[in-house]
């Protein structure tokens, strides 16, 4: 949920009619979770100038062009509408899961964290892979359904609706918020 992934083009950096809901959807979770006193860890992929950090592995379907989301740039940044509180954990991870090359699942030792919830952008990448490696660590996980998205619908409810919910749970935001108290 950075600038230039969950709003694109900018600066000045604007929420396009097609992502408010995922966004207010989004502040609505961090409010009640800043509420309870539920920690927040916000995962933040970004590369160094020259892009060597970048995986070396080709795809058929690799996305092409475009600069890379530099650390401390106002594109890399969290959106504003989800800015991050003293109390909040920030990291930074070198691929799509959370867990791979990041300190989370030692941060959420320390924390005694049960369940983790998983949202972002997009589905098909860091939310699922994201929830793949949580199921592998026997971390209990749950995907907030309207608290991601992807580029294309199809590609969006299609780990959501057939892959997912083989992994994990998957409950809307408001459901998440009527459980966690």
């Amino acid at each position: 949920m950075v600038n230039a992934i969950a709003k694109g083009q900018g600066p000045p950096y604007q929420t396009p009619p097609y992502r408010q809901a995922l966004v207010q959807n989004f502040a609505r979770l961090v409010a009640h979770c800043h509420s309870v006193g539920t920690p927040l860890i916000y995962t933040l992929i970004s590369r160094y100038p020259n892009n060597l950090d970048a995986p070396k592995t080709l795809a058929d379907a690799s996305p092409t062009g475009g600069a890379p989301l530099l650390a401390g740039t106002p594109a890399a940044k969290i959106i504003e509408e989800l800015r991050p509180q003293p109390t909040d954990w920030v990291i930074m991870k070198p691929r799509f899961s959370a867990f791979y090359g990041t300190p989370l699942e030692t941060i959420l030792a320390a924390l005694g964290t049960e369940t983790i919830l998983v949202g972002g952008i997009s589905t098909q990448r860091s939310v699922e892979r994201t929830a793949r490696d949580a199921k592998n660590r026997d971390i209990p996980c749950i995907v907030v359904s309207d608290c991601c998205t992807a580029g294309e619908l199809d590609v969006h409810e299609m780990p959501l609706k057939h892959v997912l919910p083989l992994l994990v749970r998957v409950h809307t935001t408001d459901e998440v918020i009527a459980a966690l108290r």
